[in-house]
């Protein structure tokens, strides 16, 4: 194997890329993301690189990304769309698969690029294989403006390889499916679960599927060996099930009955004319298999996971987000009906703390701090006011005598949290959350980009959380980021509950509080 530099990949954000990044990582290789402005790079690990591109077309401008970089993995691309409401799709996909990739390839070869690896779709070779398996060595016979672009790319990159010197890889993959897949695939695992009969326990056909790890392995590899040179790849998982068998395995993967009604599929193909969506029913009815014993022959590769692996590992994925979005919405309820009740409750106390903040210090009751909410939008966040007006925007910590700035009132109102109380209104404005991590300040640089780096900025910030009731004001930056983090690994309606309680449990004993 040969040894790389720094390796730039694009879409490392995506549903490919994500899981690539954490496989290279595992390599000890340098690794910088392109990612675009105003995208969320947040989930990628702290190792990565990240630097801001210009969205793929014949006039990006690419060379601070490719400086000091020796290979490029080119996963950004148009992708398919089901529905594509463009006049000119074709066109369109040129201006970001064709033109873009030709743009970063050349400025590539310019930066000194040695290997550049190109995501191409099986879709090049075409839309079915029939009874026997696509290979590398068939005539391309690409059947939409999608396949049409990516075999362009890849004529293209030929071209500006063979005069440049730059080494070229192109890999083929049939579907990838895999936790976090998108389109059809996740559509299926929705049918299954919903146990809506499907007409398909006739259909005699063979397909070849990609798990997302394997993909990302054999990618790997292609960085690396010397022998992929110059080469196109077609990958899959090997093992090809017809249509009725993936459907058997993912509902027994997914702990649901198995719902095929035999039906003839020339009344399939039937519906298909009469509807407008012969393509779409050929596609599912017809076979796909893909031969890639080429890159297991020459480069030795294996796949890491078995089709049944990779089934049951998606399953899972699928069954715990399914949970998740139900302990969003329990999570959601809790939050309004708790903070509603709150409310009521201390309606009396909330208008006594108003009048004692008022009659005591000059200035507003309610001071409305610039505050960091998810996905690190910023919100004003109201509280009692308990510093004087002339008080430096800073965390309480960061002041060298913060006692000074207090009001009459103000260290009263932080020991017993009474200070916090308006922030009821922020969890009925869906800004905030009863338990989460607490909103950190607009200018709280360190703990922010501590946070996104664990993918803590994904939740609601909360009026108290993990780390409120494991030391709150009293713990460093750092620790309280790994308190965010196990919140965010562990969350739970009944972890939520616990939370609630046990805070009010140290709000009465006035824990944890310096200021």
């Amino acid at each position: 194997m040969k040894k790389t530099g720094t390796i730039l990949i694009t879409g490392a954000t995506g549903f490919v890329g994500s899981v690539l990044v954490k496989r290279l990582l595992l390599d000890g290789v340098r690794l910088r993301a392109a990612v675009l402005a105003g995208e969320d790079a947040g989930h990628l690990p702290a190792e990565v690189e990240r630097i801001v591109v210009e969205p793929l077309s014949e006039s990006s401008d690419f060379s601070a990304a490719l400086r000091r970089v020796d290979t490029v993995i080119h996963l950004a691309a148009r992708v398919h769309i089901m529905r594509d409401m463009a006049t000119d799709p074709l066109g369109e996909f040129r201006k970001v698969n064709l033109h873009g990739t030709e743009r970063l390839a050349r400025q590539a070869a310019e930066a000194g690029v040695k290997r550049l690896v190109f995501m191409s779709t099986i879709g090049v070779n075409g839309s079915f294989s029939g009874s026997r398996a696509f290979s590398e060595r068939d005539h391309p016979c690409p059947h939409n403006p999608y396949s049409v672009s990516k075999l362009e790319a890849e004529i293209g990159l030929r071209a500006i390889t063979e005069k440049t010197g730059m080494e070229l890889v192109i890999v083929r993959a049939p579907l990838i499916y895999g936790p976090g897949n998108p389109g059809n695939f996740l559509s299926l695992l929705r049918v299954i679960v919903k146990g809506i009969p499907l007409p398909l326990g006739s259909v005699a056909n063979l397909k070849s599927f990609l798990y997302v790890e394997n993909l990302a392995d054999a990618l790997a590899l292609c960085v690396t060996a010397p022998k992929a040179a110059g080469q196109t790849y077609l990958v899959s998982d090997g093992e090809d099930v017809a249509t009725p068998e993936l459907i058997r395995r993912l509902a027994r993967a997914l702990d649901r009955p198995c719902r095929l009604l035999p039906f003839p599929t020339n009344l399939i193909r039937l519906a298909g004319k009469m509807s407008g969506k012969s393509r779409a029913v050929e596609q599912l009815l017809g076979s796909l298999q893909v031969d890639s014993s080429k890159i297991r022959n020459v480069l030795g590769w294996a796949p890491v996971f078995t089709l049944e692996q990779g089934l049951e590992k998606t399953a899972t994925w699928f069954k715990n987000s399914k949970l998740k979005a139900q302990s969003s919405k329990l999570k959601t309820a809790f939050d309004c009906l708790l903070s509603l009740l709150l409310l009521a409750c201390f309606s009396l106390p909330m208008l006594c703390v108003a009048l004692l903040v008022k009659l005591t210090s000059v200035g507003p009751v309610l001071y409305w701090s610039d505050r960091v909410g998810r996905h690190n939008i910023i919100f004003k966040m109201p509280k009692f006011r308990t510093m004087r007006v002339d008080t430096p925007a800073v965390a309480t910590h960061l002041l060298s005598n913060p006692d000074q700035f207090l009001t009459p009132v103000g260290k009263f109102l932080r020991k017993s949290s009474l200070d916090e109380l308006p922030q009821l209104l922020s969890i009925l404005r869906g800004d905030m959350s009863f338990v989460g991590p607490r909103p950190a300040l607009f200018n709280q640089d360190d703990l922010i980009e501590l946070r996104t780096q664990k993918g803590i900025h994904l939740l609601n910030p909360g009026l108290t959380g993990w780390a409120q009731i494991n030391g709150r004001d009293e713990l460093p930056i750092p620790v309280k980021v790994e308190f965010d983090e196990y919140y965010l690994l562990h969350r739970s309606i009944l972890l939520d509950i616990k939370i609630v309680y046990m805070t009010a449990f140290k709000v009465a004993r006035r824990e944890g509080v310096v200021h």
